[in-house]
């Protein structure tokens, strides 16, 4: 893991949600958008905790200079000014998380665990809107064109669930099957679509309007 922030306590604050993801080694520690691209190049890190607003870059910037080198990087980007306009560019650029500065040390631990898990994190104030359909899927820079009709009735229902944010165990339960089963229907979608993570099957969802 890797921290890029400015703030110096809010640095020391990020060390301290690690510190309790014992399980998470962090690599370095970045105060410019510079230094960030430097130390992602040099350590090449599995996750990021990314300041949107840098001294000498947004950090939309430093993710899109990062991905090509890191197509499978996680992201996990924090604000103190959320704009409503962000998170339809960020779900394309992969970011798995994004959250207001103010979450809790347990409400980001469990969004780090969340998005390195595959799964996506988003506060209510970043004001998601999962009805825009104008959104490119683009999974490591590769555009995805498979479209719903590639899926059955059951893969979609799946699907929808998915992308709501249930787990396995709690589809099987509603769809009246087994989880193992639900994890055959997942592994299909995922191979149909050329798909790996939730990341990706939502952002999916939100093109072809599978979800409202």
């Amino acid at each position: 893991m890797l921290i890029v922030e400015d703030d110096p306590v809010y640095r020391r604050f990020l060390r301290e949600v690690l510190r309790k993801l014992n399980m998470i080694e962090l690599v370095g520690e970045a105060k410019t958008g510079a230094e960030g691209v430097a130390m992602c190049l040099e350590h090449k890190p599995d996750a990021l905790l990314l300041d949107l607003m840098l001294p000498d870059m947004e950090g939309i910037e430093l993710i899109t200079r990062v991905r090509p080198i890191s197509p499978s990087l996680h992201v996990m980007l924090l604000t103190a000014q959320p704009r409503k306009e962000l998170p339809s560019e960020l779900l394309r650029l992969g970011v798995g998380g994004f959250l207001d500065k103010s979450a809790t040390v347990k409400e980001i631990a469990d969004g780090i665990v969340k998005i390195l898990a595959g799964g996506l994190v988003y506060s209510s104030s970043a004001g998601l809107a999962r009805s825009e359909a104008s959104l490119p899927v683009v999974i490591s820079g590769v555009e995805v064109n498979y479209t719903p009709e590639e899926l059955t009735a059951r893969e979609l229902d799946i699907v929808r669930m998915v992308s709501a944010g249930m787990s396995s165990k709690e589809i099987a339960s509603k769809l009246v099957l087994s989880p193992r089963t639900v994890e055959k229907h997942r592994a299909n979608i995922y191979d149909k679509l050329g798909l790996r993570d939730v990341v990706g099957l939502t952002r999916w969802c939100i093109h072809h309007k599978v979800v409202d």
